[in-house]
């Protein structure tokens, strides 16, 4: 960083006790939060960041337990708002090829995806969440962005129509805000969504993803591997240098297991199960990182909007990891959003309840088209197919293997998620 995020200005209050009026407030300060509210600020508007400042690991020896696969849409916003250059590039991981395997479709045949064949620079990379959220807070602190420390403990009520211009929101230290819109970036038990009362429809995959970081005998070549099979969804994701990051989607009393064992007892698990596929991947030295774990849940809430408030990222939608596509998801929210805000429209009342519904309606299809994806394969691959399933999914899984087209039209259409200009 040029300077230190911590030291910069920020605009002065009147009070503390003082109730602060703003054109828009954004609750939580991870990744999406700063994104949003720098975005935000850099249009104009008089907003604020609210929220603790998330852990960070930035500078602990290894990596970061949390690795994000940026599709090549994704990177190229963070360029164009300037965010790529606080991001330390030797922290970046390259993915030119993806091998998928499934022995309980295919016996012989695995599916390539490879950037050279279909003519793209790359899939995908790979990035801490530390470097994003550090990236993230220094763009902040060049604006003149508000920025609270505190948790959202009340929201008013919803006043049911918008002759109520600002709704008031208030942090644990006393302080009240009243904004024209309130944005939601607090993550997948949002208490921004359980405050406003927003439904959402929710599946428990009974599944946990345990992700750890590990040391590899020799380069992975920018290639990413993942395998499909009665013991949940295993990827591995090329970090810099000789390493890799591991997501294991595994069921919950496997993933209870693997959790309770020690690193070196973790690595000989993984490539154990590793081998057992008879791939290709490099072997697994040693785990390099403390593993940690999450639940695994497809959550979308419809609509992600109620009165003068919106949701974004994991507060509106949580998918299965399985495709990367989690946080691009998120910034596809965030570029949106804030291309709608940019409207003139917009620009003298962002909560008006039409400008919400445009945004909504721009992200229902590329939302629920991931959602579908996950919770058809994570469905065909957790239990035993009927026959005439089974036999379906094996004729398109071969289809798959045996096309570049078909693949080719995979890759472009994966690269695409997160903006779509």
């Amino acid at each position: 960083m040029p300077f230190s995020a911590t030291r910069a200005s920020a605009p002065s209050l009147a009070g503390a006790d003082a109730e602060l009026e703003l054109d828009v407030a954004v609750v939580g300060a991870s990744v999406a939060g700063l994104l949003t509210a720098q975005g935000l600020a850099r249009l104009g508007y008089r907003c604020a960041l609210i929220g603790p400042d998330p852990v960070s690991t930035r500078k602990a020896p290894g990596f970061d337990p949390r690795i994000f696969a940026l599709s090549p849409a994704s990177w190229r916003w963070l360029q164009q708002q300037g965010l790529a250059a606080a991001i330390d590039e030797s922290r970046l991981g390259l993915i030119e090829r993806m091998q998928l395997e499934a022995p309980g479709l295919a016996a012989k045949s695995g599916i390539v995806l490879d950037a050279y064949k279909a003519a793209v620079d790359q899939l995908a990379l790979t990035l801490e969440q530390s470097e994003l959220i550090a990236a993230g807070q220094q763009a902040l602190a060049m604006t003149q962005a508000f920025r609270f420390k505190d948790a959202l403990i009340s929201l008013e009520a919803d006043a049911g129509d918008d002759r109520s211009l600002r709704r008031r929101i208030q942090l644990e230290n006393g302080r009240r805000i009243r904004a024209k819109l309130l944005i939601g970036c607090d993550g997948a038990q949002s208490a921004m969504r359980q405050l406003a009362g927003i439904k959402s429809r929710e599946i428990d995959y009974q599944s946990i993803a345990v992700v750890a970081n590990f040391s590899i005998d020799h380069h992975h070549r920018h290639t990413a591997f993942q395998w499909f099979g009665e013991q949940g969804i295993l990827a591995l994701l090329p970090l810099p240098g000789a390493a890799m990051s591991m997501v294991w989607s595994a069921p919950s009393q496997l993933a209870q297991s693997l959790m309770a064992l020690d690193p070196d007892a973790l690595c000989h698990r993984v490539q154990s199960h590793i081998e057992s596929y008879s791939s290709a991947a490099p072997r697994l030295l040693n785990c390099i990182s403390r593993p940690a774990s999450f639940p695994l849940l497809d959550r979308i809430s419809d609509p992600p909007f109620s009165h003068r408030l919106v949701l974004l990222a994991d507060a509106a939608h949580v998918v299965h990891p399985m495709a990367g596509q989690g946080l691009n998801l998120g910034i596809g929210d965030i570029i949106e959003l804030l291309d709608v805000l940019s409207s003139p429209a917009a620009r003298h009342d962002p909560g008006v309840r039409f400008v919400l519904e445009r945004y909504a309606r721009r992200r229902a299809e590329p939302v629920l088209a991931m959602s579908i994806l996950t919770r058809t394969l994570h469905q065909t691959f957790r239990e035993p197919l009927p026959q005439y399933v089974g036999g379906l999914a094996r004729w398109v899984w071969s289809r798959l293997a045996g096309s570049s087209l078909l693949q080719s039209a995979m890759i472009h259409h994966a690269s695409r998620h997160g903006p779509s200009r």
